[in-house]
């Protein structure tokens, strides 16, 4: 038999085969009372079958050991580890098996790994990889476990990695490894019929911890024949595979330690829960995660065949892509409380004052996010500029290195960093700019003074400058439209009409937008004057005056009208409310006071 006719049948046979098994598995799930019940820190509305691992396990095992090519292998070792994490797993689904011992299994099937000499790096990087095989492993294992949380999440995201990885073993003749991979990937797909939304089952711990060890095997074995003339490749490689769950996994660890929460608590705030939080229907902020892990994917085959450094624009725009991804979901409140305070950490009982790294993180983590920004992105504007003005000297990385220094410290030192982004307007992007400028200027001189023969030009200087001005003030202005863009597209909230399209109406709108303590969502302006008709005011269309009124209540359905406007007195007010009081439409106020001595 071909391998090719190997590679399509595993495949295909563990897909029908986890199709046929996973309706004899929901039967026994319910017979059993393997379900799991709606809670309010889980995603799903009724009482779902769990042990879908089962189907998922069984199916694959079927196919390696039939038509898998581990008997010719070394494989034997490594299906024993992930049989021995399904076992854990399923206990864990019955009886809840303390976290201690599933951590315990997780370290001794990274041993396997290691013994069979599969080591993260492929051996590049020497002793330091073992450590970071079982990082790598227990990392993996777990952040898939996380991961399923939605219908269909985990169980595609997992689909999408084995395939990528079975093509990357074909591309290294690993034909045994591609055989395992896309028994995995064909088990996997045939158990999305049951659990796409809307789920008839879940994998559970007996399928998320199996595939989580899986996956982090193949990750690690593609690298085994890409030697270690591609350090660069070999470290992406695995990375990129794993995008989605790394990314998911960081952005709930972090912002559970900013809440005070434990890491391990179950929550509505993983990645795919803050995509619906704005706006998107679940099957849609699934397909989005499909969609972004599919494009690693498809970059870690682009990266196996063309040298990394005619894809390294690629790769550093897609993490740009996948950062500003993550800050887009972590500014989505999932939380009734402000996570980031420390007061709320205070109010307690948590000590932070000794954490001092974590202390300091909480208090500044937007200035290491600009920091971090603004180093791509200078680093970006010099490659662009080296390239548009073809100079090549010896030392490009001494005078990238002195690039990012100066401009970093210069930036850090005119106190830039600690303006609020979202309110940033025109007189900071001039700040910018002469700051921006004054580093230039720097720049010329050193480099005139270390050597007075650079072939770096004008041209590149002043290139260098425009793109590191524009990529700068658009960042701030990407990260401002983040947080409208979120503050626009809040859901379970009252809709407002505001009375007035003039000063306090701005005013109004920006402290509706900007605070979600009034649960305010505003869609449209009236006003008295016709010559503002069909305008807009802070993206919001004025409809019209007080005779279209209820004409536009009608069609917009809004539950409040704020009036904004001083010309509309106490008498006006009142009949205002009695007009929209028939309708069941509130009313209220907006007033602007200041007072002094």
């Amino acid at each position: 038999m071909s391998f090719q006719l190997k590679l399509i049948l595993s495949g295909c046979v563990s897909l029908l085969a986890c199709v046929a098994i996973m309706p004899f598995v929901i039967k026994l799930a319910k017979y059993k009372r393997w379900v799991v019940f709606p809670r309010s820190d889980r995603w799903h509305k009724k009482p779902t079958a769990l042990m879908g691992g089962i189907g998922i396990f069984v199916a694959f095992s079927g196919t390696v050991l039939s038509i898998g090519g581990i008997s010719e292998t070394n494989y034997w070792m490594i299906y024993a580890a992930a049989f021995v994490m399904f076992l854990v797993g399923w206990a864990d689904d019955v009886w809840e098996v303390k976290p201690v011992i599933k951590l315990l299994a997780q370290i001794a099937c990274s041993f396997v790994l290691i013994y069979n000499g599969y080591i993260f790096g492929g051996g590049m990087l020497e002793w330091a990889g073992i450590p970071l095989t079982f990082i790598w492993v227990i990392g993996i294992t777990n952040a898939i476990n996380l991961l399923d949380n939605m219908d269909g999440l985990a169980g595609g995201i997992s689909a999408i990695v084995a395939i990528v990885s079975g093509a990357l073993a074909v591309l290294n003749n690993e034909y045994a490894l591609a055989g395992f991979a896309f028994a995995i990937a064909g088990s996997t797909i045939g158990f999305l019929f049951y659990n796409f939304k809307p789920a008839l089952i879940f994998m559970g711990d007996s399928g998320s911890l199996f595939l989580g060890f899986s996956l982090s095997f193949l990750s690690i074995a593609v690298q085994g024949k890409m030697g270690s003339s591609s350090p660069v490749l070999m470290l992406l490689i695995p990375i990129s595979l794993m995008a989605i769950p790394i990314m998911d996994t960081t952005l709930v660890t972090i912002k559970r330690l900013a809440a005070g929460r434990r890491i391990d608590q179950g929550g509505k705030d993983h990645a795919s829960h803050r995509l619906v939080a704005l706006g998107l229907s679940e099957k849609k902020a699934v397909l989005t995660l499909y969609i972004i892990s599919a494009i690693w994917g498809i970059l870690c085959l682009f990266m196996y065949h063309i040298q990394i450094n005619s894809l390294f624009l690629c790769v550093l725009l897609l993490i740009i892509f996948s950062v500003a991804f993550s800050l887009l979901l972590s500014k989505v409140k999932v939380y009734n409380e402000s996570p980031e305070k420390l007061s709320y950490l205070e109010k307690r009982g948590l000590k932070i004052d000794n954490n001092f790294t974590f202390r300091f993180f909480l208090l500044h983590k937007k200035i290491m996010i600009g920091l971090c920004t603004d180093i791509l992105i200078i680093y970006c504007a010099f490659l662009f500029a080296n390239k548009a003005t073809q100079v090549n000297l010896k030392y490009d990385y001494i005078v990238l290195a002195t690039f990012i220094c100066v401009k970093i410290t210069v930036l850090y030192l005119s106190n830039l960093y600690y303006r609020m982004w979202r309110y940033m307007e025109v007189l900071e992007v001039a700040g910018y700019f002469i700051f921006i400028s004054i580093a230039t200027i720097i720049l010329v001189v050193i480099l005139y003074i270390k050597d007075r023969t650079s072939t770096y030009t004008l041209y590149f200087f002043m290139f260098d400058f425009l793109l590191t001005f524009t990529g700068i003030v658009f960042s701030r202005l990407f990260y401002r439209s983040l947080s409208e863009l979120i503050n626009r597209n809040r859901s379970s909230e009252k809709k407002v009409i505001i009375y007035g399209a003039g000063d306090s109406g701005y005013l109004l709108i920006k402290e509706i937008l900007q605070n979600h303590r009034h649960e305010l969502k505003p869609i449209g302006w009236i006003d008295d004057d016709p010559s503002k008709y069909n305008q807009l005011l802070y993206g919001y269309k004025i409809h019209g005056g007080k005779k279209q009124l209820l004409t536009i209540c009608k069609k917009f359905k809004p539950d409040m009208v704020l009036i904004s406007t001083g010309a509309i007195d106490k008498d006006a007010e009142d009949q205002l409310r009695d007009l929209l009081g028939v309708h069941n439409i509130g009313i209220g106020r907006f007033s602007l006071t200041i007072s002094y001595n």
